[in-house]
């Protein structure tokens, strides 16, 4: 019997799925921490800067296809010197190392709604109830209305001249 699959078979059933933690990265000398704020596709952002002003920046070519960038991410920009109004992407951070850096007092609290998600009314993620409803479970099975069944038409013929 051949073997059926490829050559790329095997590498792929046993590539683990699990990513290798990475060792923290801090800013540099002309670098700064921002955050994504608006993505105008063609590898351009426009990210905010510690100070809340905003700025564009441009993704790598090295980036491009492997690491994909959304709105709230955290990332590490270096200013271009020969352009003034432009910078440029150097790393991105992932979830587990925002809090690091939360912690430690590298980036501002305000980075923080990169990591709460869609939960932005409740930060437990827990679901809340509406308090002021009046309606309880028994009104919902109570009939509405006074609707009267006459089960005694259920075997007849209908004409369709009486409807």
């Amino acid at each position: 019997m051949p073997n059926k699959g490829g050559k790329k078979k095997g590498k792929r059933n046993n590539a683990s799925t699990l990513a290798p933690k990475r060792v923290l990265i801090y800013k540099e000398e002309l670098e700064e921490y921002a955050q994504v704020s608006k993505l105008l596709g063609d590898r351009r952002l426009i990210v905010t800067l510690p100070d809340r002003s905003e700025s564009l920046a441009i993704i790598p070519g090295r980036f491009r296809k492997r690491c994909w960038m959304k709105i709230g991410d955290v990332v590490i920009i270096s200013r271009r010197e020969f352009e003034v109004g432009k910078m440029d992407v150097i790393y991105k951070y992932n979830d587990d190392e925002i809090r690091k850096l939360i912690k430690e007092k590298e980036i501002p609290e305000y980075f923080t709604d990169s990591l709460s998600g869609n939960n932005s009314d409740n930060e437990n993620g827990e679901f809340v109830w509406d308090e002021d409803a009046e309606d309880s479970e028994d009104d919902i099975f109570e009939a509405k209305s006074n609707i009267t069944f006459n089960y005694d038409d259920i075997g007849k013929d209908i004409d369709i001249d009486d409807i």
